[in-house]
């Protein structure tokens, strides 16, 4: 056994695995299997799939605007789609914010460029971030009007303030 096999085994065995490289490696595989599950299901199933995923979001939103001290306002709302983006890899920043608009492009993400990863793939993890803005202000709307996934530069998300 070389130096380089002791190290990494050495590596292993005292849990030093950098927390970046665990971090990529479970985001990865979470796509993976988002991928996985979503060819396993009907057109049907997809739907309770969605349906799943914004009401994680929808119950997810008091944590994060307790977590990240966030006001429950269109800043607020997104500040949390920030947060919660990088947390599954996605780079992302607030490009325009007006009184009832902002504007959210994201550059990067780790699911992207994965095999069999499909515009529709990304339009069903959305479900998510819509329940959690609505979770945090009913009177927020999000929309993408770009995608990465189907060739654009950014994903566009857009939340805006409606009114009665």
């Amino acid at each position: 056994m070389d130096i380089k096999s002791k190290l990494i085994e050495f590596i292993a065995r005292n849990d030093l695995i950098p927390v970046k490289m665990r971090w990529k490696k479970s985001v990865s595989a979470i796509g993976s299997l988002f991928i996985g599950v979503h060819r396993m299901l009907n057109a049907e199933d997809r739907r309770k799939l969605a349906s799943l995923l914004y009401e994680w979001g929808l119950s997810d939103a008091e944590e994060v605007v307790n977590t990240l001290g966030i006001s429950r306002d269109l800043h607020g709302c997104a500040i949390a789609i920030l947060a919660t983006n990088n947390i599954f890899g996605i780079r992302n920043e607030i490009v325009m914010e007006k009184k009832d608009e902002v504007v959210i492009h994201a550059t990067e993400c780790l699911w992207k460029n994965k095999k069999n990863w499909t515009p529709e793939l990304c339009a069903l993890t959305d479900q998510y971030e819509i329940g959690l803005v609505t979770g945090i202000n009913k009177n927020i709307r999000y929309s993408v009007l770009k995608r990465r996934s189907k060739g654009d530069k950014v994903c566009e998300i857009v939340l805006k303030r409606i009114t009665d």
